[in-house]
């Protein structure tokens, strides 16, 4: 006895069935995208803090090699300009990287600046042996250096504005609340995405004024290492603080730039 058997006719989904389909998948992309960009962003503050603290050991390093000198915190000086304040006839301040005054190598055709060679040049590159950590990961720019260094770290002293610098680490009262590297997004320089030009200037209070501008790189927050050798993340209350992008902001709400006042160290912190 032979059996047959009847094969069923598949039935392709109606409009009606896709069009449900799709909205689920939207609110579920919905519901995972705010998820997914938290743990992105969180991925990038724990790179940041690794880069921020291998600077900082560097920076150490170098400080210790050199009897406590600090790396020149000024990139963009002149290289025959006077220093700030006397120094020792033996003393030959490098900064960490080398800014756009700085002739580049005999045979070179690279300028200095936003470059990887600028970076090489620097003085605590020979600690690192890589050019990665001078980039913040959530930095989406073309600028090869994320950071700017604090001006009273041996840096500019913008005639008077700026206050005292300091040469010697042994000589800064608070380590722990006295900031080396920031996240800092530049316009200027020429740059398609901005070279951040010379250190983070940053005057002591009661200034109101934002000399330099923060870079946004972490949800309104940015990315901070510290003399003692820690990092950490310096969140803004204020929408103004992430959105400058010109220099020399007065402000009347201060409570952002006080708290980077508190970290700058020196007069008229200490």
């Amino acid at each position: 006895m032979s059996v047959s058997f009847r094969r069923r006719r598949s039935r392709g989904f109606t409009l009606v069935e896709l069009l449900v389909v799709i909205a689920i998948i939207a609110v579920l992309i919905a519901i995972l995208l705010p998820a997914l960009s938290k743990v992105k962003q969180a991925a990038n503050r724990t790179a940041c803090m690794s880069n921020l603290r291998q600077l900082a050991m560097a920076y150490h390093l170098y400080c210790g090699d050199n009897k406590g000198y600090m790396p020149m915190g000024w990139p963009d000086a002149n290289a025959e300009a006077p220093p700030a304040r006397p120094q020792p006839p033996a003393t030959v301040f490098v900064p960490i990287f080398l800014g756009t005054s700085h002739a580049p190598p005999a045979g070179s055709t690279i300028p200095n600046g936003n470059t990887e060679e600028a970076i090489k040049r620097g003085c605590i590159y020979p600690y690192l042996r890589t050019t990665k950590v001078f980039k913040c990961p959530g930095d989406l720019g073309l600028r090869k250096v994320s950071y700017g260094p604090n001006c009273y770290l041996n840096g500019e002293t913008g005639n008077g504005n700026f206050g005292e610098t300091v040469l010697k680490i042994q000589h800064v009262k608070h380590p722990t609340n006295t900031f080396i590297l920031i996240d800092e997004y530049d316009f200027r320089g020429g740059d398609l995405n901005g070279y951040n030009l010379g250190s983070f200037a940053i005057q002591p209070m009661p200034s109101n004024t934002w000399v330099d501008y923060v870079g946004n790189y972490h949800g309104s927050a940015s990315g901070v290492n510290f003399l003692d050798g820690h990092a950490d993340i310096i969140k803004w209350d204020l929408k103004s603080t992430i959105f400058y992008s010109t220099n020399n902001n007065t402000v009347t709400d201060t409570r952002d730039i006080r708290k980077l006042q508190k970290l700058r160290g020196g007069p008229a912190v200490d």
